[in-house]
Parts: structure tokens; C-alpha cells; sequence
């Protein structure tokens, strides 16, 4: 038996074998009776004249299984789809304020998820310069949500401002604690 038969038998069958036909991998690929071309390349076959018949039934099976539900696209929850096939996840409305070590007795404070609140991060890396008397910069690494990073060990005051001065939710605050997301209230 060909692999001209096989497909031709799978398309005489009912409409269960098409939408599992459809789902599943490998996909199984329909080849016109009339050029022996996959149906996206009868038009190139120089035969599309013979092929049309064939194609407009084959394209009204697959719209009555798109009709019935049977076919869907599945779409994760929280799941953002861009053009071009890109997905990009949904991120939740947190802020992540964590202290990490530099060297000695140095400390970095590193707030993440504040532009999620509708703030500029050059603003708020600007008033934390200000009102904490140190350095403090906008950090853009790739795969990773911007963030500002803070010279010193300031957490405890940026726990207190931030629910005060950005009106951030104490609930959606968070601190790092031994490499572990804590409530910080």
C-alpha cells in the first residue's frame, strides 16, 4: 500500500479521524488526486483548473470542523500572544525588594515590579537618589523585568516609603529573606 492510499483511505473515513488527524503529531499531509500535490502547492502544479474541485471540498471539511469546536487553538491562561507567534506571559502586579552582597561590607538594594504600578523607573531611581542620599540606577537585563538597583542596605526604609509615597498595596510587597519571596507586611 502507498503512502498515496494510506491518505486517500484516512480521508474516506469519518470526521473523528480528520480532527485527530488535525491535533496530533506528526501532521498528516492530504494530497490532491488531480497534480499529486499537497493542497498550499496545487497552485503551482499548472493543473489548478483540475485541482479546484478537490480543493473547495477539502477546505469546506476543514471550516465545518473549525464551525463545530472541534478544532481549537489552545491558549495557556495568562498567556499574551504577539504578533509574529511570540507568547509572552502575563507578569503579576508585585514588588520585589531584595538586598544582595556586593563585596565586604557593601550592600545593593534591588527593587523590581514598580513599573507594573504605572511609575517610570527613571522618576522613582531619581527621588530614591534624593530622599536616601545614595546612588540609584535603572538595571535592563534581557529576559529579566527592569529594575533599580540602590548603593547601601536601605530595605527597611523603602518598606516603609513605598506603600506611602507610590501607594503600592502593603499586600504586594515582598522581601527576600535566605533566597525565599516574603511578605514584607
Amino acid at each position: 500500500m502507498s503512502a498515496r492510499d494510506d491518505d486517500s483511505a484516512c480521508s474516506s473515513e469519518g470526521e473523528e479521524d480528520v480532527v485527530a488527524d488535525l491535533e496530533s503529531r506528526p501532521v498528516r499531509v492530504s494530497y490532491c488526486p488531480a497534480c499529486s500535490f499537497p493542497a498550499e502547492y496545487c497552485e503551482f502544479s499548472g493543473k489548478l483548473e483540475a485541482c479546484k474541485p478537490w480543493l473547495e471540498e477539502q477546505m469546506v471539511q476543514v471550516q465545518n470542523l473549525k464551525e463545530k469546536g472541534k478544532v481549537k487553538k489552545k491558549t495557556e491562561e495568562g498567556v499574551k500572544e504577539l504578533p509574529g507567534g511570540k507568547k509572552k506571559k502575563k507578569t503579576l502586579q508585585e514588588v520585589l525588594v531584595s538586598v544582595n552582597k556586593r563585596g565586604g561590607r557593601k550592600h545593593i538594594t534591588n527593587v523590581k515590579g514598580m513599573d507594573m504600578f504605572g511609575h517610570k523607573l527613571d522618576e522613582i531611581a531619581k527621588a530614591f537618589k534624593k530622599s536616601l542620599s545614595c546612588g540609584a540606577s535603572v538595571i535592563s537585563l534581557p529576559g529579566q523585568p527592569d529594575s533599580i538597583d540602590i548603593q547601601g542596605d536601605v530595605q527597611d526604609t523603602l518598606l516603609e516609603r513605598l506603600p506611602t509615597k507610590f501607594k503600592v498595596p502593603k499586600e504586594l510587597i515582598f522581601k527576600m529573606v535566605d533566597k525565599q519571596k516574603v511578605p514584607a507586611f
